[in-house]
């Protein structure tokens, strides 16, 4: 079976856009949607971690990444407003899953770093669209006590899923650098404390969730790289300079391309 791997991961890329686009359209039915998409999440994690067992490069952390990038991809594909945006989506998902799964067993620095930032990309846009369409639970379509018409605040979910995300992304990113567990894990834990912590600040402001998620996700990358350059000893003042210049330019960008709106 493994022989056939290519062909493979073009049926689980078709998998992902027929399992979104049969309980999706016209509107996501969460009671189908979230069981069945989670039973092919772990379907397609234990064919890979067979597949990596049979090719020798077992690691557990290569294994969650895929399961990673499936559900960032849901939470962004749930917060598409039309067909249109959906079905340019779910081509581009498409051939970034076949993609990750043709190198599931290549650990090259540039498609770690790649993978990474789509995954972490995905997760902060759709908490943050989330937390601005989705604020209390009795909005949502399959809380179950929504006939008691309980208004709470879904945010301390959200901030614990962008630490949750967030710290296994980067660890994920981290396995690979010749550095004990405790420094990886440390760097991961500091990462997603702080990109929670700033996904709740940035909630404040006036701006539209697509600018914040932008903003956050900027910052993100600045912490994320040059600590990674720093663990591997190669930071310099250029990169940081670099870096910081590349940030400032995508946060101002976001700032003034977004309608900004008052907060009620």
């Amino acid at each position: 079976m493994f022989k056939h791997h290519k062909y493979i991961s073009v049926i689980i890329g078709l998998l992902f856009v027929i399992v979104l686009q049969e309980l999706s359209v016209p509107q996501p039915i969460f009671r189908f949607l979230l069981p069945i998409f989670l039973i092919y999440g772990m379907a397609v994690s234990y064919y890979n971690l067979a597949y990596l067992r049979f090719v020798g490069k077992y690691n557990r952390w290569v294994v969650l990444r895929p399961f990673l990038l499936f559900w960032s991809g849901l939470g962004v594909f749930l917060l598409l407003p039309n067909s249109g945006w959906r079905g340019f989506f779910l081509t581009f998902a498409f051939l970034m899953i076949v993609l990750v799964e043709l190198n599931l067993r290549n650990f090259t620095e540039n498609l770690l770093v790649n993978e990474t930032l789509i995954i972490a990309f995905g997760f902060f846009v759709s908490f943050a669209g989330f937390n601005q369409y989705l604020p209390q639970a009795a909005g949502m379509p399959f809380w179950p006590l929504w006939r008691y018409n309980l208004h709470l605040s879904l945010q301390p979910a959200y901030l614990a899923g962008v630490f949750f995300t967030t710290t296994l992304v980067v660890r994920s990113f981290y396995e690979f650098i010749p550095q004990s567990l405790r420094t990886k894990w440390v760097a991961a834990v500091i990462l997603g404390l702080f990109s929670s912590e700033l996904f709740w600040s940035l909630s404040f402001l006036p701006f539209h969730y697509s600018a914040g998620a932008l903003v956050l996700f900027a910052i993100f990358y600045f912490c994320l790289i040059l600590n990674y350059y720093y663990l591997y000893h190669t930071l310099t003042f250029q990169k940081i300079q670099f870096h910081l210049a590349l940030i400032a330019l995508a946060c101002g960008i976001a700032i003034l391309a977004t309608p900004w709106r008052v907060l009620s």
